[in-house]
């Protein structure tokens, strides 16, 4: 009896261990990006409407197991505001003529826990603006729908200084951008 209990066990664990999970390649579906801003005049805000992205997600049975890479590049030159005469100081503030992208890599995932239907993942990564590199931390939130598709949405407030820019300014230095911008994103990503 406990051999036929033990090979029942054994062939149990056989059978949990052969239960797909996968890492899969993922790559860019479709996102909304929206960078928003201040100035001594009006607040503004911006889309960003070209962006590319690619990832490493593991998956089990439709539910997230890990992000174990993730890439992310945002075109600056396809950042446009309703006032051409803004764009050409955002390029300017950007450094476009010499760093036309804005890119994230991933470093690490330090948590992910499950509350409903959504994951919260805190993640750190280095954020690349104007040429700058700095290590930023991230909460972003991730579901999965029916067709395995996975949604990132965050938003992550910096500082221009930081990396390297100067807030834009226009009339003579009259109006003033803050130094303060807020980056807001839903990005999802399908098997490549």
């Amino acid at each position: 009896m406990k051999r036929a209990t033990t090979i029942i066990g054994m062939v149990t664990m056989l059978l949990i261990m052969t239960i797909p999970m996968h890492a899969d390649g993922f790559v860019y579906a479709q996102h909304k990006m929206m960078i928003y801003g201040t100035s001594t005049l009006h607040d503004w805000k911006c889309p960003a409407n070209k962006m590319k992205a690619k990832s490493d997600i593991t998956m089990q049975n439709n539910e997230l197991q890990s992000v174990n890479s993730m890439w992310v590049e945002a075109d600056a030159l396809s950042i446009k505001s309703d006032k051409e005469d803004m764009d050409e100081k955002i390029y300017e503030a950007l450094k476009t003529d010499a760093n036309q992208f804005i890119t994230f890599t991933l470093s690490k995932v330090k948590s992910m826990t499950k509350k409903g239907n959504e994951y919260i993942l805190e993640t750190s990564g280095k954020l690349t603006i104007a040429g700058k590199s700095n290590e930023v931390d991230m909460t972003v939130k991730a579901t999965v729908d029916a067709n395995g598709n996975v949604t990132f949405k965050g938003e992550k407030k910096l500082l221009m200084t930081s990396f390297g820019m100067t807030p834009p300014k226009a009339m003579l230095g009259m109006i003033k951008a803050g130094d303060e911008i807020k980056l807001d994103f839903t990005l999802t990503m399908k098997r490549g």
